[in-house]
């Protein structure tokens, strides 16, 4: 297979790829084990464009695959890298993130190559600002050109029925995969845990932004009407925020710091969450709006049962009562009576995080979802043919 695809994410966040389950990453090394070659451009700021070779194995073979780390124009959340036009030529396929980033629909709009759409958030009504947005994005842009010859890729049904709304017509839901790879560490790599194995604690883990949108405070209220019936809960927070809003929620739960009852942690690489995902008992995913959320997908890769709002990423992934929970509501004693009866039924438990675990592993695995990114990039180079007759 010849098929040069190139893969451009336009928001304007220089990524640190250690710390982050990168989902460009992810996929471009799924394509190439699959026999494609695969570029992938990431925003530099300020620096210079600069070129890398990202190399790796899988079942003993070498892999490897551009990464062009482009200089870039930081607009209202839009990132702007103009010298990837001298790059798209030696590709066949683009594929672009997010149809209101506003140089994703520049390359898509303008369909100098054929190319791909991969969308994910979606409307609702507490993503005012996004809302709003996109009302700007489509007077502005997207009223401009007919999109009918666009494919897009979407990572939820409900981003799906978004675009089918705007006048998108050839929507595809894959969802989102996660890269396995990233928690092993490298030969000769020692990786400590930041928290040590102790089976006499129950552990509730939160991975995410300290921020409105997830919903830190309901966290802490669930957690502190939890431990009055258990005595040995102890929940596990990682991620950091916003200086002033971090620095009031870390006031809120400082007693329970002092206590050793909360363990924050502002960051961890990949490798280090691994291990933390392995010392603890249950998820809780409190967001009031989450695009699809990785961590749902790490979380029940290692077999942890989960509990969220509902939100993109359980909507794809997490069958009510079977893999994990959903909850429709923020009403705190509903969640309370679903995790202090996961906590006091092991076999429940077990059940749950197994089940979660071959969700991720048979479906939501990168290497699984290739296949549905090359079909949309052959129906691309379909439609690009018609469009150009």
């Amino acid at each position: 297979m010849n098929m040069k695809v190139l893969i451009i994410r336009t928001f304007p966040d220089i990524l640190n790829l250690n710390m982050y389950n990168v989902q460009e990453i992810g996929l471009a090394k799924a394509l190439v084990c699959k026999g494609l070659e695969c570029g992938v451009v990431l925003y530099h700021g300020n620096e210079e464009n600069k070129e890398e070779i990202y190399q790796f194995e899988k079942e003993k073979k070498s892999y490897s695959f551009k990464i062009y780390w482009l200089k870039g124009i930081s607009f209202y959340k839009n990132g702007f890298m103009p010298s990837v036009y001298k790059i798209i030529n030696d590709y066949d396929v683009l594929q672009v993130h997010e149809y209101d980033q506003i140089f994703s629909w520049m390359l898509y709009s303008k369909l100098r190559k054929p190319t791909v759409i991969y969308h994910g958030p979606y409307y609702h009504p507490y993503a005012k600002g996004y809302n709003l947005k996109c009302k700007v994005f489509d007077t502005c842009f997207l009223k401009l050109r007919n999109y009918s010859h666009v494919v897009a890729l979407t990572k939820s049904e409900l981003a799906a029925d978004f675009l089918r709304k705007k006048g998108f017509n050839k929507v595809h839901a894959v969802g989102v995969g996660v890269d396995s790879d990233k928690f092993l560490p490298a030969l000769k790599e020692e990786i400590s845990c930041r928290i040590e194995e102790d089976t006499s604690k129950i552990r509730l883990l939160y991975v995410g932004k300290i921020e409105e949108r997830r919903n830190v405070y309901f966290l802490i209220e669930l957690f502190e009407k939890l431990q009055e019936k258990i005595d040995n809960l102890q929940l596990v927070i990682v991620g950091s925020g916003e200086a002033d809003y971090l620095d009031a929620f870390l006031k809120r739960i400082q007693p329970w710091l002092d206590t050793g009852k909360i363990v924050y942690f502002r960051d961890a690489t990949q490798r280090e969450l691994s291990l933390i995902y392995q010392r603890v008992n249950l998820f809780i995913f409190t967001s009031n709006y989450e695009i699809f959320g990785m961590v749902l997908l790490e979380a029940m890769y290692f077999g942890l049962p989960v509990i969220s709002s509902m939100n993109g990423g359980a909507s794809v992934l997490i069958e009510n009562g079977e893999n994990g929970y959903i909850m429709q509501s923020f009403d705190c004693t509903d969640w309370e009576n679903i995790i202090l009866n996961i906590i006091r039924n092991k076999e429940l438990a077990a059940g749950i995080g197994k089940k979660a675990q071959i969700t991720i592993s048979e479906f939501f695995l990168w290497d699984k979802l290739a296949d549905k990114f090359i079909n949309a990039y052959y129906e691309a180079i379909a439609e690009y043919k018609k469009y150009k007759e």
